[in-house]
């Protein structure tokens, strides 16, 4: 058997990493087609590389639409609610994992059985609350959100703060802090790779959804990627006539938050995930 084993290791690799080569292939073409359209000339086909470096792409990318405006609204709505939404979400699991209350576990299951809805079946309802609240065209809604927390990451938390050993609890109450200073000073800063894993998926989250505010929010304060999926680039005297090479610069410019977001905080991720998975 042990001999069968090394025999066939060398081979799964192959076709593990073999795999992996083709999955990665499928997913950067569509980035590296993009990329070379976002430098081709003008009314110029589709290549793999660019057949030129017309860099005036980028410069009509930011001036034929307001791009800058649109910028700052997704700078707004992530500002709203990534902070929000990740203080909030650590905050009710440090309540289900470390706080005793009747109805607890009653509690925690409905919040979690959530996530099984999919989004779009709470969108109407939530529309029509927010439109008689007269908060649309408003960031109220992302700032409501982000106080409720997100099921997800309150169970990415809870499972987190489990595996906290209860002799260190007992230890700073001993000392006699508080619990919501021990919830600041020694759970949270343990949590520090859940806390990167859930900014970093937030942002990314909310950076790219262009259906929710496509819903709540009229063009003048859509956020980027609403506005790069709704209104577009085209001759100013002929809506027909697409401008692909000014759109796929802009999509560059907007990927580079996401990429650069995913880049820095890589190495928290596969920690913060899989210390939400483990309870002790």
């Amino acid at each position: 058997m042990m001999v069968n084993a090394g025999i066939n290791k060398p081979l799964l690799r192959v076709v593990v990493y073999g795999l992996l080569t083709v999955l990665t292939i499928i997913f950067v073409y569509p980035l590296f087609i993009t990329m070379a359209n976002s430098l081709n000339p003008l009314y110029s086909l589709s290549t793999l590389l660019p057949t030129a470096f017309e860099w005036e792409n980028y410069k009509m990318a930011v001036t034929t639409i307001e791009f800058p405006e649109y910028l700052k609204n997704s700078l707004i709505i992530c500002a709203i609610s990534v902070p929000l939404t990740t203080l909030s979400s650590a905050l009710a699991g440090f309540a289900f994992a470390r706080l005793r209350a009747p109805g607890k576990k009653l509690l925690f299951v409905i919040i979690t059985s959530t996530m099984m809805l999919p989004g779009i079946v709470t969108q109407i309802p939530t529309y029509i609350l927010f439109h008689k609240m007269n908060f649309i065209d408003t960031f109220y809604p992302w700032l409501l959100w982000g106080i409720g927390g997100a099921p997800f990451f309150i169970f990415m938390y809870r499972q987190f703060f489990s595996t906290v050993p209860k002799e260190l609890e007992e230890a700073a109450r001993i000392d006699g802090c508080s619990t919501f200073r021990m919830y600041a000073t020694i759970f949270m800063p343990l949590a520090t790779p859940a806390t990167w894993t859930t900014v970093i998926m937030l942002f990314q989250g909310t950076w790219g959804d262009f259906i929710t505010p496509f819903m709540f929010l009229r063009d003048e304060h859509y956020p980027l990627a609403t506005a790069l999926a709704t209104i577009g680039y085209h001759l100013p005297d002929n809506p027909n006539v697409i401008l692909a090479q000014p759109s796929s610069a802009a999509a560059i410019l907007f990927m580079i938050p996401t990429i650069a977001a995913f880049f820095f905080g890589q190495r928290y991720l596969v920690d913060g995930i899989a210390a939400g998975a483990v309870k002790g």
